[in-house]
């Protein structure tokens, strides 16, 4: 059984986030990093941080941005600092071609509804009004 991290929601972790073991993705260590942060807040210091992969090399199809869109994350993480770091990163990683397969994987998961309310979530970020 595999189970997701509530922090960067990095869904292959072998143990239960608890009892002390560790996020292969962020390095959150549970038990001990959140009982003095919000899983919120650990998220924002992992991505304000790059969105490192934390333990050992990260899978070959790896992209934390991936992650956290799929998990629905990026549209509720608004904040002028963290948007810049997620718009950067986007930005940096857009003309890559495994991003761009990721992106097509990605979109054949959410409904129409789903990427409007995200459009419409990255036009607030960037105070574009439409």
């Amino acid at each position: 059984m595999k189970y997701q991290c509530p922090v960067c929601f990095y869904d292959e972790l072998p143990y239960p986030p608890a009892d002390y073991h560790i996020c292969l993705c962020c390095g959150t260590e549970f038990g001990n990093d959140d009982a003095d942060f919000s899983h919120a807040q650990l998220r924002e210091m992992w991505v304000g941080s790059g969105a490192p992969w934390f333990f050992r090399n990260p899978p070959a199809d790896w992209n934390p941005w991936a992650q956290l869109l799929k998990a629905g994350m990026l549209a509720t993480m608004a904040g002028s600092e963290t948007g810049f770091i997620i718009d950067s990163a986007f930005a940096s990683i857009s003309g890559d071609v495994d991003y761009q397969k990721q992106e097509v994987l990605i979109a054949e998961e959410f409904s129409r509804t789903d990427w409007e309310a995200l459009e419409i979530s990255e036009r607030e970020l960037a105070g574009v009004e439409g």
